[in-house]
């Protein structure tokens, strides 16, 4: 009987916690085990990591700039240390590593490796909030970490053509070992068709913004779309989740929740009703390497409006579960959309139609760890023939 393969999962934070990276680390592990072999955690490192914020404020303090401790040349040897030994210990036929340019960058091992992210390092540094005006030190390690991670990756995967290109162009990846494979809906248990289509809009749009900041998740661009549709006669109204709205901003048809936990059932029972009754997903973002958030919304069957910036158009496709619109579009732009569609009850219906179908046909994880297996068994027929069929 033919021995499936042992994977072994790398990285830094904890993969069983489905708050890290938004869940994406939590289920992309399983689907790992789903499709390619059983998952052997490694995670996370027992590192106490309160010293470094410790730095990372007081570097911002004493100079304004950005200290991003998980790109540390210390911290990256140290987790490469670790990991090399754990590795050797439970003798893994493959590793995967998400997220993972810190802990593979100096990992000594021969096992394949496999790095998935949602982008490189050149294309986050001064695109992202937080890698912005970054001090000399980490720009240059976190260039040098990306590079020795795609030159030692086996097989490199991303979550959008933007991130796939760059890794190509700005590191010199070889291309048949990069591919961009779509994440999931990070939703435990994903609502079925039936649950959530037809839908039909009634008298009131209701818009849904979901996001952890209310200026780089485009939230004022949101809010001023409201005002735009509601000042065109359409009764509106927006709910904003995940973020503050400043102080001075309150309007009868804006409701902001700051914070649902989900591992509540009564604050989980809010947020699925939440998806259940918005008409439109508008997320006008300012950086978003892939957006995980368009995915939930596809698998709701809610049309998305989002950004063309970073890796939105690999998520969002025009006509199919939503627009995007270019960056320096306002919230004039995106009511025109949304009036646009609201007039056209027969389009919008399709639009929702065509929204879920993408969430079934490639933005669930089970379509993600379907495609990683055939990359694996491709790159190496031998663990191929190992692999569940």
């Amino acid at each position: 009987m033919t021995r499936p393969l042992k994977v072994a999962f790398v990285q830094q934070r904890d993969g069983r916690d489905v708050r890290n990276w938004s869940g994406t680390l939590y289920f992309s592990k399983q689907a790992m085990a789903r499709h390619v072999g059983p998952v052997t955690d490694l995670s996370p490192v027992p590192m106490n990591y309160f010293p470094f914020r410790v730095a990372r404020g007081l570097v911002r303090r004493a100079t304004g700039k950005s200290y991003s401790y998980d790109h540390d040349p210390a911290l990256a040897r140290y987790f490469g240390w670790y990991f090399s030994r754990r590795v050797t210990q439970i003798k893994p036929d493959l590793i995967f590593a998400p997220s993972g340019s810190a802990c593979v960058a100096h990992l000594e091992t021969e096992v394949p490796i496999v790095y998935y992210s949602d982008t490189t390092w050149r294309a986050s540094l001064d695109y992202y909030a937080g890698l912005c005006n970054v001090v000399e030190r980490i720009a240059r390690s976190g260039e040098e970490l990306e590079q020795r991670t795609l030159d030692r990756a086996a097989v490199a995967l991303f979550s959008s053509d933007w991130a796939a290109e760059s890794a190509v162009r700005d590191y010199g990846a070889d291309p048949a070992k990069v591919h961009t494979v779509y994440i999931g809906a990070n939703l435990p248990h994903p609502p079925t068709r039936e649950q959530v289509l037809p839908r039909r809009l009634g008298e009131k749009l209701r818009l849904l913004l979901v996001g952890i900041d209310w200026y780089s998740k485009g939230a004022e661009i949101a809010y001023e779309a409201l005002l735009k549709l509601l000042g065109l006669g359409h009764d509106a109204e927006l709910t904003v989740l995940g973020c503050t709205a400043p102080p001075s901003l309150s309007h009868p048809r804006l409701r902001v929740i700051p914070f649902l936990n989900k591992a509540i059932p009564e604050q989980r029972a809010q947020f699925e009703k939440l998806w259940r009754e918005a008409d439109f997903f508008l997320l006008p973002t300012r950086f978003e390497p892939a957006g995980v958030v368009f995915c939930e919304a596809s698998a709701h069957g809610i049309p998305s409006l989002g950004t063309r910036t970073g890796g939105v158009p690999s998520l969002v496709v025009d006509g199919r579960n939503g627009y995007t619109l270019p960056p320096e579009s306002g919230g004039a732009q995106y009511a025109a959309v949304i009036a646009e569609l609201a007039s056209d009850p027969e389009r919008y219906a399709q639009l929702c139609e065509s929204s879920r179908n993408e969430f079934e046909q490639r933005l669930n994880w089970d379509s993600w760890g379907r495609r990683v297996a055939e990359i694996v068994a491709e790159r190496f027929p031998d663990l191929g023939e190992r692999i569940p069929g």
